[in-house]
């Protein structure tokens, strides 16, 4: 199991089992009484194929124990379309409503109609309306808010006709919920694909953030956008320090934002982060290692023992395409077989049409290519040597110490738009480990990026710090628990919370760890706002 250096995993405890059934993106409120109300999705597996049932629990000792308060609606496949995750709010008239989107596939481009559905309650859940189809386009809703000109409002994403990506949007009632229409775009810039945007209410509604999912993944890490006059502009969307999936985002009390999602750069689980989301707009962070490791910092270098490893690689934000130039510099050493590689270093955009994007590092040889004698050469790396990709305007240069290894062009692709020829930002841009023998050495990497309309990215590092690649997300991202690596499909990461009314904040989750295949269950822990 992968414990992160900051964790609250020896907390976890099972909220609710569902007797061979998938339980899975739950969500929480709290009511006046102090009743906490939690609705799930009860599935016969992640993609229900047969049935599924929104249920409502309830818990009047803060969480600790259970019970099956209402079913709030149902879907049989064939003939009903797969419902897929509920958010349930509790809003200022006392309502309560829930929404749900139903199959992405039938509703989330622009052309088609909307699937997300509302249902409604005037006596804290304890009897529901019919479905209400809510003509809110996209898919994947957060959770509906009261926004502060009293409209409601709710964030969703939908895949653009022009660009086939997606664009966050927000959807606004002015009627209590009775309709709907969309206000603006929040995001979208047609390279980006973002999606699942929660929407935070900060410093008591003068201001809305929404922090949304990036799902290219690989390096790329969540976004944020702010907005001034209730959502009608929104600012440019800036980068955020970490990458979680399926956001779920409120503002403490205390003016910090606590995030929680599936961690997608670093260690297998959910996490949070919880800061400043103007002052970390715009920044990033080196992902870490997502199986188990055994990696040291030393006064010289980070080691990293490949025999005691599982795929031990540093992620990085990648070049925004082919026609980005880099330079990707580090001081490493190798330790193990002479023609078997150890070590790695890969620059996710500029592979294509055969060009070379991978670096292969062995004891005695350096390449693209270690199957191809043109793609690699003899070099001694048992001790330290510069090791440097350098890109620009198609040609590509491996270099050692200053010396020429091998040289290739990179080509434009020309099946995406013009602006972003040659990205392909599904691939990751990494150093580390490569197979499980030997050992290898970083002493420091040196990592530059000039992009055709992205910001730059700068970044060092250097060992005679004391310090991993990945210390911001040691630091800062707080592991709220783990899924096994070795899980053939580790799956969780739909989480909620919600401050209890003795200070505490009460978090859930779904995970199949330790699950029969085909199931999964819910999981929650308490922890307070300071210890974050």
């Amino acid at each position: 199991m992968h414990v992160h250096p900051r964790s609250f995993i020896d907390r976890i405890f099972t909220v609710w089992r569902s007797p061979k059934r998938f339980t899975k993106n739950p969500d929480i409120v709290s009511l006046p009484s102090g009743r906490l109300l939690l609705i799930y999705s009860d599935t016969d597996g992640h993609w229900a194929q047969e049935s599924e049932i929104l249920t409502l629990l309830k818990s009047d000792d803060g969480g600790l124990s259970w019970q099956k308060h209402c079913e709030v609606a149902a879907a049989r496949q064939p003939d009903d379309e797969r419902l897929v995750t509920p958010r349930l709010s509790r809003l200022r008239d006392g309502r309560l409503v829930v929404i749900c989107d139903h199959d992405d596939y039938g509703h989330f481009h622009e052309d088609q109609w909307s699937g997300n559905w509302a249902w409604w309650s005037s006596d804290d859940g304890d009897s529901w309306s019919a479905h209400q189809v809510t003509g809110i386009m996209g898919f994947e809703p957060d959770r509906i808010i009261d926004l502060p000109d009293g409209s409601l409002g709710v964030a969703s994403h939908v895949m653009r006709r022009t660009s086939q990506e997606f664009a966050e949007i927000l959807s606004v009632s002015t009627d209590g919920g009775q309709s709907w229409t969309e206000r603006a775009t929040i995001a979208h810039d047609g390279y980006h694909r973002l999606c699942e945007g929660a929407l935070v209410l900060l410093d008591e509604g003068r201001q809305l953030a929404c922090v949304m999912r990036e799902n290219h993944s690989a390096g790329i890490p969540c976004f944020v956008a702010f907005s001034n006059d209730c959502g009608h502009t929104w600012s440019e969307p800036q980068t955020l320090p970490f990458a979680l999936h399926r956001p779920y985002a409120k503002q403490l009390s205390d003016g910090r934002v606590l995030v929680t999602g599936r961690h997608v750069s670093g260690g297998v689980g959910t996490y949070g982060w919880c800061g400043d989301l103007h002052e970390s707009a715009g920044s990033w962070s080196v992902g870490g290692p997502r199986g188990s490791h055994d990696v040291t910092v030393t006064e010289g270098s980070l080691v990293i023992d490949h025999a005691r490893s599982d795929g031990c690689r540093y992620s990085m934000l990648p070049p925004e395409s082919a026609r980005s130039s880099f330079t990707f510099e580090a001081v490493v050493r190798v330790e193990g077989p002479v023609d078997e590689p150890v070590a790695i270093m890969s620059m996710g955009t500029h592979g294509q049409h055969g060009g070379p994007s991978v670096v292969y590092l062995s004891s005695g040889r350096a390449g693209t290519s270690f199957g191809r004698p043109d793609r690699s050469r003899p070099v001694d790396l048992s001790r330290f040597r510069t090791v440097t990709m350098r890109h620009h305007a198609g040609l590509f240069e491996l270099l050692v110490d200053g010396r020429l290894v091998c040289c290739g062009c990179v080509f434009r692709d020309q099946s995406i738009p013009s602006e972003f020829h040659g990205a392909d930002p599904l691939r990751r841009t990494t150093f580390g480990q490569i197979g499980g023998v030997g050992k290898s050495y970083w002493k420091s990497v040196r990592y530059r990026v000039q992009n055709p309309t992205l910001p730059d990215v700068v970044w060092e590092w250097d060992a005679s710090r004391r310090t991993f690649p990945d210390q911001y997300q040691r630091d800062r991202l707080i592991q709220m628990h783990a899924n096994d690596p070795s899980h053939a499909a580790p799956d969780h990461g739909y989480s909620s919370w919600v401050l209890l009314d003795d200070g505490r904040i009460m978090w859930v989750d779904y995970t199949n760890l330790g699950d029969e295949a085909g199931t999964s269950h819910i999981v929650g822990l308490h922890f307070r706002p300071e210890e974050l």
